[in-house]
This record gives structure tokens, C-alpha cells and sequence, in this order.
């Protein structure tokens, strides 16, 4: 088979997927897109309910929090709690999957749910994800985004391919990674957006695209950690947790030590402190944060023993092996939020370039399969016709 030949099997090859999975591709691109900052404008919305405290008001004890949810669900003991490190910072709560904001001071509920803000980030993560699919059809809509997520690769690899030049000089790179001063007509434009735009935002499209195969296909995990030499770690299994009676340390207590703990380590300035209970026997967890995007290298938990408030465990980024912490790094660069606030408006962005090359590849497909042929067609009649 020739050159030729060949580069012809790729052309249509990524025309025909590219125009089966185009609409795939653009809704979790563009969804992408809506998600850029999604953390920041919760926290922002979530800022809105901060209260100024009088002088002489004291803020609510993790105790009290805890008490607060365990009088509105009594049957259920798996508990979060977040501290904003920020005076006056309302407290996101959940028990199970009721979630409250608690006034800081008073414990009055300032709201139910998780608010408007983050209730349209949940519909937009699920149009990303499930195709806004729900009950058992979720894993039909999963597994549509999965698998247009793996042609999305062969689009990008295979537009690699036909992007690069047939004379290899430094005007045809010129020419090939720059736009022109101006274009000879619509599809000059449409095709160079198509070729320029592509290639410049390649590599990261490539590395979002590749992360999330681990998201959906065991065998990419696999790949992962036989990469390092591990074997995929299978989920852990323990007792269901039915009551927080066995705890006996205060939770006020563990915070303090949490917090001193924090301040020991290179950690005073945490930003958020997020307090887990009731998913293991007799374990408090606590994860101090110093940034707004869980990037994990500015994060770590700390486990307490509830009987005699003894750290039982703390585990950072490194303390994984090495395949855990690839897994947690590829997890975050999919997001960009692993190069933090810049690593995310990369990753917005190039999803948004994502969505132009969909809009620019059916352009252009839709002129070379019934443009072209119709105008084809109207110049031999017009021969015959002569």
C-alpha cells in the first residue's frame, strides 16, 4: 500500500468517526467548558452565607455540628463536616447525602441542599458523563462517553497524522501552525481553524482524552499499574458503621489536635478541613487542604483513634505506591487542577478549542460530501448541456 494510498484510509477514517461521535465529543467538550472553575464558584456561592460575627460570639463546636445532624438523622452516622479557614465562613454538612449550611455561630440551617450553584454543576457533570441518563440506562449513556472518549483519541492521533506537511521545511511547519493574514474563502478558513487549532491544542486534548480512560475501563487501570509493576488494588470492604456511640474523644478535640497538627507540619495555612466519621469503626479522618482544588500535593489526611485520640495514620501523595500516585495525578490532570487555578484555564480552553474543531470538522465534512458532489454534478450537466 502506498503513502498515499494510506494517508486516504486515515483522511475518511477520521471523517466517518469524527462525524459519528462529533456530537459526543462536543457535549462532554463543552460540558468540559462549564466545568473549568467549578470548585471556585461553589465556594464562591457558598461565601455568600458568611456571616460577621458580634465580639463576643463563639463558633459551634464539631461536637455541636455532629449533635445538629444527628437530631435531623439519627439513623445515619456517616458524617462530613467542612471548616473553611475563613471567620465567619458558613459549614457545609452532610449527613449521608443530606447536606445543610450551618450558620457558624448559631447552627441554624442557612440551607437545604447543596444550592442552586452546585445543583447545576451536578446536571452538567451528569450530561458530561451519563448523557443526563439516569436509573439503569446512566451506564448505556456512560459507556456512549467512554467509547467516543477512545475515538476522540484516534481523532486526535489520526489528525496528527494527516496535519503534518508533505515537504518537511520550515515554511510548510510555518504555514501548518500559524494562521494566514487572510483566507482565500469560507472552507480556507474552516480547514486552517480546523489544522491550527488542532495541533497546537493536541497535547493537552491528548493527555484530558487519556486520563480519562481510567474513569471508565478497568483494562486502563490495569495498564496503569502493570506499568509500575502492581497489580490493581481491589476496593476495600469493611463493616458498616450503624452508630457513633463507641466514639468517646470529644470531635472538638481531634479538631484542635488536627488543626496543631497542620500548624507542625507546614500546613497553618490550610484553606478547607474536611472531618470524616462513621465510615470505619472508631476512626476519625481528616483531610487539611491548602488549596480550593484537592490538588493533592497541597493535601493529606490524618486518622484518629475515637477511643483514645491517638494519630493513627497520616498519609500524603507519597506515602501511595507508585502506581496510586500516578492513578492521583493522572485523576487531576484530566481537570488541570493538578497545575492548580493555570492548570485549569488550559484545560477550559482547549476544550473549548475541542468544540471549534467539531463545529470546523462537520463544516468541512458536510461541503466535501454534498457541497462538492453538487457542484461536481452541475458542472457536467453543464458540459453535456454544451
Amino acid at each position: 500500500m502506498s503513502v498515499n494510498t494510506f494517508k486516504r484510509w486515515v483522511f475518511w477514517a477520521h471523517l466517518v468517526t469524527g462525524l459519528v461521535t462529533g456530537l459526543f465529543v462536543f457535549s462532554m467538550s463543552f460540558t468540559g467548558v462549564l466545568l473549568t472553575y467549578e470548585r471556585q464558584i461553589v465556594e464562591l456561592s457558598e461565601m455568600y452565607y458568611r456571616v460577621s460575627p458580634s465580639d463576643s460570639a463563639s463558633r459551634l463546636t464539631t461536637d455541636e455540628v455532629v449533635n445538629v445532624l444527628q437530631q435531623r438523622h439519627p439513623d445515619e452516622p456517616h458524617i462530613y463536616i467542612r471548616w473553611v479557614n475563613k471567620k465567619g465562613a458558613a459549614i457545609p454538612v452532610w449527613a449521608g447525602k443530606n447536606n445543610y449550611l450551618l450558620h457558624p455561630y448559631t447552627g441554624k440551617v442557612l440551607r437545604v441542599g447543596e444550592g442552586v450553584v452546585a445543583e447545576f454543576f451536578h446536571q452538567v457533570t451528569d450530561l458530561h458523563r451519563y448523557l443526563l441518563l439516569a436509573g439503569d440506562s446512566r451506564a448505556i449513556g456512560k459507556n456512549i462517553t467512554a467509547y467516543a472518549n477512545l475515538v476522540f483519541i484516534f481523532l486526535l492521533l489520526s489528525g496528527l497524522y494527516l496535519w503534518l506537511p508533505k515537504r518537511v521545511n520550515r515554511t510548510a511547519f510555518k504555514q501548518a501552525l500559524w494562521l494566514p493574514k487572510r483566507y482565500q474563502n469560507i472552507q480556507h478558513r474552516h480547514r486552517q481553524w480546523h489544522l491550527v487549532f488542532g495541533i497546537w491544542c493536541l497535547p493537552a486534548l491528548f493527555v484530558i482524552a487519556l486520563s480519562a480512560t481510567l474513569f471508565h475501563f478497568t483494562w486502563a487501570n490495569e495498564v496503569l499499574y502493570g506499568a509500575f509493576g502492581e497489580t490493581l488494588p481491589e476496593r476495600e470492604q469493611h463493616e458498616d458503621v450503624t452508630s457513633l456511640a463507641a466514639d468517646v474523644i470529644p470531635y472538638e478535640v481531634l479538631f484542635q489536635r488536627a488543626v496543631q497538627h497542620a500548624n507542625d507540619n507546614q500546613f497553618a495555612d490550610w484553606h478547607s478541613m474536611w472531618l470524616e466519621i462513621g465510615e470505619e469503626h472508631n476512626e476519625a479522618r481528616f483531610y487539611i487542604d491548602k488549596s480550593i482544588g484537592h490538588r493533592q500535593e497541597l493535601a493529606y489526611s490524618l486518622y484518629f483513634d475515637t477511643r483514645t485520640g491517638d494519630i493513627s495514620k497520616v498519609l500524603r501523595k507519597s506515602d501511595w505506591s507508585r502506581a496510586g500516585q500516578a492513578w492521583g495525578t493522572a485523576r487531576f490532570l484530566h481537570t488541570g487542577e493538578y497545575f492548580g487555578v493555570i492548570g485549569q484555564t488550559i484545560a477550559g480552553f482547549v476544550s473549548l478549542m475541542a468544540c471549534i474543531l467539531v463545529y470546523t470538522g462537520f463544516l468541512l465534512a458536510w461541503r466535501r460530501l454534498v457541497i462538492a458532489p453538487k457542484q461536481r454534478k452541475q458542472m457536467s450537466e453543464r458540459k453535456i448541456g454544451l
